[in-house]
């Protein structure tokens, strides 16, 4: 394998890879169909990555932090310039949402972000794997100065944490991107991550953050390679089938479950 900055081959991203895992078909819709309106979990997402990207981008050269009501109202605008292209479910309480989005970005930033320099921020780490007909395209969203890789994660709920080792227990779809994360940076950058990490802020009405630091070893590296070729090879010989049993399957989660319950019949759950 090797870095590229040219890829004229069809990529294959962390996110589509779960997705993938997750739902085949979900990931056969949205490359035929295309993609639907957003969620509100999506306008979430977005707008808390794009308030913490606003701060990290600018302390690269700057090697200070924006003030607190800065990042909150970079968070309200990227918030109220996507809304109404969200698609809301019936259940959605987007104006408590808002706020505890504002509220989170704050702690985020009168907290931790204090203590990150970063020197990349949504840096692409683009692979390019002579074994298959895919690359992987992806962007890390933070590298710091001292080589660690850091995700930024929102969750509805606090993460787990190990009886045993009374660490957080991270979960297998994101341990998959940080692994992907550490074989992109060493193609990209010719040196090994110090070490990668995920920062989840929790949607939670009082202001909540976990943080994670791990490293994958050789075993890690070779169960996620043999994922990706596996997905690969499922992709190219078409293989998609929808996968019912998964939690995120319905109407609330799915905006393809329209067209799954026409191609391979049965009932989308509420």
């Amino acid at each position: 394998m090797k870095n590229t900055k040219k890829n004229y081959k069809p990529h294959l991203s962390p996110s589509s890879i779960t997705q993938y895992l997750k739902c085949s078909a979900q990931f056969m819709f949205r490359k035929t169909v295309g993609p639907k309106p957003p969620s509100i979990a999506l306008l979430y997402g977005k707008s808390v990555d794009e308030a913490i990207n606003i701060d990290m981008e600018q302390k690269i050269d700057s090697r200070e932090n924006l003030p607190s009501n800065d990042i909150k109202d970079a968070f309200v605008t990227e918030w109220d310039s996507n809304k109404d292209d969200t698609e809301f479910h019936k259940t959605d309480k987007p104006e408590a949402l808002r706020e505890i989005g504002i509220d989170s970005v704050g702690h985020w930033s009168e907290t931790i972000a204090k203590e990150i320099q970063p020197k990349m921020v949504q840096k692409r780490l683009a692979v390019e794997f002579n074994d298959f007909d895919f690359n992987i395209l992806q962007f890390a969203d933070v590298i710091t100065e001292d080589d660690v890789i850091i995700d930024n994660k929102t969750a509805g709920r606090s993460v787990s944490i190990s009886k045993v080792t009374n660490k957080l227990l991270i979960p297998h779809d994101h341990r998959l991107q940080l692994t992907m994360y550490d074989i992109g940076y060493e193609a990209n950058e010719s040196i090994k991550a110090k070490s990668l990490g995920l920062d989840y802020l929790i949607k939670n009405k009082k202001p909540k953050i976990q943080q994670a630091r791990w490293k994958p070893n050789k075993e890690d590296r070779q169960y996620v390679l043999g994922l990706m070729e596996h997905v690969a090879n499922g992709v190219k010989k078409e293989v998609f089938i929808p996968n019912r049993n998964n939690m995120m399957c319905s109407k609330k989660f799915c905006g393809y479950w329209q067209e799954c319950e026409k191609k391979y019949g049965g009932k989308v759950k509420p």
